[in-house]
């Protein structure tokens, strides 16, 4: 047998159909500049001469397609859909992964494919980031929809477990529950941020 490695030409973070993502200050941005001031040895990763670490092109494409695998699995047991990219009232773009309709209850959901051990999950302080992020879907659909949406599915793959009692990948969800001061207290806090930043006027 002759083994001969040839190059693959796959950009597994690309962005398939339905996923593109638009120019602009996303919400990303605004959480994720947050959370490396807050935590720069966690969200800041540099190399050797101080140069941000590239992005993991292959874990990035593996989210997006547990995302891709999730929807038709998640449309046979509950009306929904992702619903593409809204604006928020400060010009933030932001995409919900899914929007649940629940015997006409609007719920949240967001789906992470994750390397983080699950133990203390979601309230761990490594998983903080994700709960942001919700919180600000939250805040700005309901605005959006001129209606409260206090409640987020979140769907975690957990590919290694917890790393020593369950070293498989293991999804779990959980339901979140919101009040309005809740929610509109984490988006002041991130607005401030990014206007201390420069990222919004």
């Amino acid at each position: 047998m002759k083994i001969t490695p040839i190059a693959h030409n796959l950009d597994l973070a690309k962005p398939t159909e339905g996923y593109v993502r638009s120019p602009g200050l996303h919400a990303s941005d605004l959480y994720g500049s947050f959370y490396r001031a807050l935590d720069p040895s966690r969200y800041d990763k540099r190399n050797d001469a101080g140069e941000p670490e590239p992005m993991d092109e292959a874990k990035i494409g593996m989210g997006l397609g547990f995302e891709e695998l999730l929807e038709p699995i998640l449309a046979e047991r509950y009306l929904g859909a992702r619903p593409g990219e809204f604006v928020s009232p400060e010009g933030i773009i932001y995409t919900p992964d899914y929007i649940f309709d629940i015997d006409g209850k609007l719920i949240l959901g967001e789906f992470k494919l994750t390397w983080y051990s699950l133990r203390g999950a979601p309230s761990d302080s490594k998983f903080a980031k994700w709960i942001t992020q919700i919180k600000l879907y939250c805040h700005w659909l309901s605005q959006y929809l001129g209606v409260p949406m206090l409640t987020a599915w979140l769907v975690a793959l957990f590919v290694n477990g917890d790393y020593k009692r369950i070293r498989k990948p293991t999804p779990l969800a959980w339901e979140l529950e919101f009040t309005p001061r809740e929610l509109q207290d984490e988006a002041d806090m991130i607005l401030r941020h990014g206007r201390s930043k420069g990222m919004i006027q």
